[in-house]
């Protein structure tokens, strides 16, 4: 009995990061960019989100090495995409990321950033 439940929770543990690869995706920055009033350099970043409620999710950018961490709202629209990507715009010289593709969803970042078009 005690095996049983070892290995229950064993792969209880290891399924959790399973479940949390589902809803996160690792984009590349070719350039540095802000995220509402936080910059970002260019690098690879991760991208983590929440569950939608009302098709809000919360999106967590962290760095590789994980020293910077930027969280915020965003809008999912879920459709197929043929690749992760990201949309920028320019405004005033200062490139600003507008929106992050996965290959299932779009993530339409809501900031202040959106309203400077």
């Amino acid at each position: 009995m005690k095996r049983i439940l070892g290995l229950s929770l064993l792969l209880a543990l290891f399924s959790l990061p399973l479940l949390a690869a589902k809803n996160s995706q690792v984009f590349t920055l070719s350039s540095d960019v802000r995220v509402g009033d936080t910059q970002l350099p260019r690098g690879h970043w991760y991208v983590t989100w929440t569950e939608p409620t009302a098709s809000v999710v919360q999106l967590t950018i962290k760095t590789e090495d994980k020293t910077k961490t930027v969280t915020l709202p965003a809008r999912i629209i879920e459709e197929k995409q043929s690749e992760p990507g990201v949309g920028t715009s320019v405004v005033n010289g200062v490139t600003y990321v507008q929106e992050l593709h996965t290959t299932k969803a779009r993530f339409i970042i809501q900031s202040a950033s959106n309203d400077l078009k």
